[in-house]
């Protein structure tokens, strides 16, 4: 379904069977990803609604361009959430939707049961050649993704990226990279939080990811044998491990 955000159309994937007594999911996407990223996720469809995305301005199917800052992002997701109640709401962001999602607890003006960052750690610093390889092309900055990032091999793996929008990589990139949030906010909020990530998964800092769970005495799950897209590597195994943590 869509509906119309700041005159634009906005795409809201699966909104359209939302069952209030049921848990609700919201995946927010990695930079340059859309709603095609949880297709292969599959849950108990007696306790959970299907799996929700909210395509970002300029990504997938929303009109627009993309937003300079993971500030404008995060701000985008409450306006966007404005017209919608939901009893059980579990937020999911993976990579760059995990800042989004950062920001989110920090705004405190939506009400989130439990938040779970999946490939995604804060800080988030984009090298210098995936950025120069962003500002030349969205499919050369995903070839390098996709090197250092898929530690399994698959197939049209480079179809989920972008490739005809005007440097929508290198604007999520560069927001991702500018990011800055103090994390005794977080560690203060009474909303659990979880960090799912891959062992194989070239594109974390490992140096960060233990001053996160540090400071924020976040919950870590780590997977095997998986890099930097478990939607796509090991999508029935992350399915499983979002379950039992959200019905627990």
């Amino acid at each position: 379904m869509y509906k119309t955000i700041n005159n634009k159309k906005i795409y809201f994937h699966n909104f359209e069977n939302i069952d209030a007594n049921k848990r609700s999911l919201l995946f927010i996407p990695g930079a340059g990803l859309d709603y095609r990223y949880v297709r292969a996720l599959k849950f108990d469809d007696t306790i959970f609604n299907p799996p929700l995305v909210i395509d970002l301005p300029g990504h997938g199917k929303s009109e627009g361009t993309g937003l300079d800052s993971i500030e404008e992002y995060s701000q985008f997701i409450i306006d966007a959430l404005k017209d919608w109640n939901f009893n059980n709401l579990h937020i999911f962001g993976h990579s760059m939707g995990g800042l989004i999602g950062l920001d989110l607890l920090n705004k405190l003006q939506i009400s989130i049961k439990t938040f779970v960052m999946i490939s995604s750690i804060y800080p988030i610093r984009v090298a210098d050649s995936l950025l120069d390889a962003a500002k030349s092309a969205n499919s050369m900055s995903a070839d390098f993704i996709i090197k250092y990032g898929v530690h399994k091999r698959l197939i049209g793996m480079k179809n989920v990226f972008p490739e005809d929008k005007d440097m929508l990589m290198f604007d999520d990139l560069t927001a991702c990279n500018n990011y800055h949030t103090d994390l005794s906010a977080i560690r203060n909020s009474l909303v659990p939080i979880i960090i799912i990530n891959g062992d194989k998964d070239k594109l974390i800092n490992k140096k960060h990811e233990m001053e996160f769970l540090n400071v924020t005495c976040a919950k870590k799950i780590e997977m095997k044998d998986v890099g930097h897209f478990p939607f796509f590597e090991d999508p029935n195994t992350l399915s499983d491990i979002i379950a039992v943590e959200i019905t627990n």
